[in-house]
């Protein structure tokens, strides 16, 4: 499409344009791949006089493996979205024409597949129309607060059908390495992620490994029955790192939920920090043994002082800010508030907190450690990125280019359903739902790197989750 002379030759503008033309021609290139491989699927299928799906898939997988060199696992998953399609013409027409990309359709497909006909012709338009503006991950959870809202019921077999998959599997790679990978319900996923996190930052400052690699470590101890992760220091008697307590707790877990959810006058979904979208029945099951923090309802004008607090901000206020954000507020980001700081879009001065700069949340945003350098380093005008201020709700982000692009606090849709505005609503009552499928487990298709490693050391903080968090005095950047 375009040879290294001619872009190095390109504005960034132009640069950031051919970006998207060519990712655009990839996404026609994979409809292409995904509608080829489900014809082959059909055809196999026919010439067996349709009576057995499986072998007919299974045979048109090994086809369509040997001829592109891919895994049959993944031919497999492509011949599915291509079924999943059948019955969503909107969205086949819209990844045809390169507008949604692969990792975006399988989104979709997903979400919408299982619903009754009347809920997924009124949502299927919505949920294009959100994949041509937002990441996968993002484009996930959106689609499973909307499905889950739409069909509650139908969600709730949906979930407990795919808890019925959980595996654990450990596969040989090169190196002497090896993968250990599996499919977890999310509240257990959570569980163990928190866990693993919270053994990381057992070490002290000095200790040189990763996070992931501390991670990894974390989970070998956790199976060998220390249950604690050993520093990496060598610094002897000198090393800082907290001896861990003698009682056991569970890890923590936090999950948004609106009051009428939780009480049971309503079927919202629940956001579960980490994943995203939970039912609500799951979610009222695990607040059985939960503990509950209030989070009130606020719409003050972001430029009015009258609900100011004019003293740094209390705990409560933290806390607050996390929940109705609930991810790191830079665009494509998904690490959970819990894991963030939060900041200030207007400076803050802790330590004469009455000369002005009063705080009130809409001044308030969660970033994660690496996207709060990126915004410090854009506020002392040392890279072109510009943040500003909308309305309380609203965080734009002006890349370097140009581009605009708007976050909003994902954890304020889910404790209080009605901010929702953008989701679709049935003007009819929901139509019984047929039973669900199984299907195979999501996977980002669209480049499947999610476990190499980068090599050149400037990209060792490429991943956010990857990131070291702050130290304890809060200065790092």
């Amino acid at each position: 499409m375009f040879d290294t002379g001619e872009l190095q030759a390109m504005s960034d503008e132009g640069l950031i344009d051919a970006l998207r033309r060519a990712h655009g021609a990839a996404a026609f290139a994979q409809a292409a791949e995904v509608l080829a491989v489900h014809e082959l699927y059909r055809r196999r299928r026919e010439e067996g006089d349709g009576a057995d799906e499986t072998r007919a898939g299974e045979y048109a997988a090994s086809e369509a493996a040997v001829a592109v060199q891919i895994s049959e696992q993944v031919a497999a998953v492509l011949i599915d979205i291509g079924l999943g399609l059948e019955e969503l013409p909107q969205t086949r027409a819209a990844f045809a024409s390169g507008r949604i990309d692969l990792a975006r359709a399988q989104v979709v497909v997903d979400a919408a597949r299982d619903l009754p006909h009347e809920v997924r012709a009124e949502v299927e338009p919505r949920l294009i129309e959100a994949a041509a503006r937002t990441d996968p991950t993002r484009l996930r959870q959106t689609a499973g607060r909307w499905v889950t809202r739409l069909d509650p019921e139908g969600e709730q077999r949906r979930r407990e059908l795919r808890e019925s998959e959980r595996d654990v599997r450990i596969k040989a790679v090169r190196e002497g390495m090896a993968v250990f990978d599996g499919l977890l319900p999310a509240v257990g996923a959570q569980t163990v992620a928190m866990r693993l996190r919270e053994m990381s930052l057992q070490v002290c400052s000095a200790d040189p490994r990763t996070m992931p690699q501390r991670r990894a470590d974390a989970l070998v101890a956790l199976a060998d029955g220390s249950e604690r992760l050993r520093c990496a220091c060598d610094r002897g008697t000198r090393c800082t790192a907290l001896e861990p307590a003698n009682d056991r707790r569970r890890p923590l877990i936090q999950i948004g939920v609106s009051a009428a959810s939780l009480l049971g006058a309503g079927d919202d979904p629940a956001f579960l920090a980490g994943h995203g979208p939970i039912d609500a029945e799951l979610a009222r099951r695990i607040a059985e043994s939960a503990e509950f923090q209030v989070i009130p309802e606020r719409t003050e004008d972001p430029t009015s002082t009258e609900e100011s607090i004019r003293e740094d901000p209390s705990l409560w206020l933290d806390r607050e800010v996390r929940a109705v954000d609930g991810l790191c507020r830079f665009p494509g980001c998904t690490v959970p508030a819990a894991q963030g700081r939060v900041d200030h879009s207007e400076p803050f001065d802790l330590a004469h907190p009455d000369r002005g700069g009063a705080t009130i949340l809409a001044d308030l945003a969660v970033l994660c450690s690496r996207h709060h350098r990126l915004k410090r380093a854009s506020d002392a005008g040392e890279i072109s990125w510009r943040t500003r201020r909308l309305d309380i709700d609203r965080l734009q982000w002006t890349s370097p280019e140009g581009d605009e692009h708007t976050t909003v606090r994902e954890g304020a849709r889910y404790l209080f359903p009605h901010t929702d505005i953008d989701a679709p609503q049935l003007p009819w009552p929901m139509p019984a739902a047929a039973p669900g499928t199984s299907h195979p487990a999501a996977v980002d298709l669209t480049y499947p790197l999610e476990r190499e490693v980068p090599i050149h050391p400037g990209l060792s903080t490429a991943i956010p989750e990857d990131d070291r968090p702050y130290a304890l005095d809060n200065r790092g950047r």
